[in-house]
């Protein structure tokens, strides 16, 4: 092999080996919640907490639509990475109007529509839907006392853009 016929063989090896990682919300392959229909990425929830000193965190979301839509939560941990949890197994059909709580754990006083599991102290969430007409909040919560005694919103973002505050 002459050099030239070489030095393209390992620059083509070296960019095949080396493939962009997987880095969280931004940028994993979003699940097939349902079949036929296109899931879409509507919001990113940083400061998540899954069960580390007793916290968890909790999703409200209610359907704007007029159809029937699927909807999912996606935790990650804090290095960022594949999910933790099948988003498309916990998922849940919501009915116009409805309103449903994802939770990564249960909790006195809180009933949860699905659990997400998941176990650290600080990672993110997607919030996946079939429709774009979902409305939602974020919590963090006491998930040992009744009403809990602590809780905190989190914000929530469009995609994965954040404007300032003003």
């Amino acid at each position: 092999m002459d050099k030239i016929a070489r030095a393209f063989f390992v620059l083509t090896l070296s960019l095949a080996c080396a493939a962009p990682g997987r880095a969280g919300i931004a940028d994993s392959p979003l699940p097939v919640l349902q079949a036929g229909a296109k899931t879409l990425h509507l919001y990113s929830v940083p400061g998540v907490i899954a069960g580390a000193g007793g916290i968890e965190t909790y999703f409200s979301c209610t359907s704007t639509d007029t159809a029937t839509m699927q909807a999912g939560v996606e935790l990650f941990g804090g290095p960022g990475g594949a999910p933790d949890n099948d988003a498309a197994a916990i998922s849940l059909s919501v009915a116009p109007g409805a309103t449903v709580i994802f939770g990564t754990g249960g909790a006195a006083g809180i009933s949860i529509s699905s659990n997400l599991g998941g176990l650290f102290s600080k990672g993110s969430a997607r919030i996946l839907a079939t429709s774009k007409k979902l409305a939602c909040t974020a919590f963090l919560a006491d998930a040992g006392n009744a009403p809990p005694t602590s809780m905190a919103q989190l914000t929530i973002i469009k995609k994965t853009t954040q404007k300032a505050a003003n």
